[in-house]
C-alpha cells in the first residue's frame, strides 16, 4: 500500500490541472460570447417585430379605408336628412295657409272625386 500513496495526490493534481486549463477557459469563452448571443437574439426579435409591424400597417390602411367609406355614408345621410327636413318644412308651410275645410280634407284624404257618384 505504500507504493500507491502517490496515486491519490497525482489524481488530485491532474484534476486541478484539467479544471484550470480546460474547464475554466471554456466557461470564460462562453462568458465572452454572451454579448454576441444577445445581439443575435435581439436581431431575431427585431425581425419578428418588423413582420408584426407590417401586418399592423396593413390593418391600419384597411381601417382608414373603412373610415373614409363610413364618412362618405354619413355625409350622404346628412344630405338626405336635410332634404327630408326641407320637404317637411314645405308641407308645414303649405298646411299653415290652409283654411279649416282644407285642413279637414287634407287630414282625412277627402277629395271631390271620392264623393262623386258613379254613373
Amino acid at each position: 500500500m505504500k507504493h500507491y500513496r502517490w496515486i491519490l495526490p497525482l489524481i488530485a493534481i491532474v484534476g486541478i490541472g484539467v479544471a484550470l486549463f480546460w474547464i475554466i477557459p471554456a466557461e470564460e469563452a462562453l462568458e465572452d460570447n454572451k454579448p454576441y448571443i444577445a445581439i443575435e437574439e435581439l436581431k431575431r426579435e427585431n425581425s419578428t417585430l418588423l413582420e408584426h409591424n407590417g401586418v399592423l400597417e396593413e390593418k391600419v390602411t384597411l381601417l382608414i379605408q373603412r373610415t373614409d367609406s363610413l364618412s362618405e355614408l354619413i355625409k350622404s345621410d346628412e344630405k338626405y336628412i336635410e332634404h327630408l327636413k326641407a320637404q317637411r318644412y314645405e308641407k308645414v308651410k303649405d298646411i299653415d295657409s290652409y283654411t279649416d275645410d282644407e285642413l279637414y280634407w287634407y287630414f282625412t284624404n277627402f277629395t271631390t272625386q271620392a264623393t262623386a257618384h258613379p254613373r
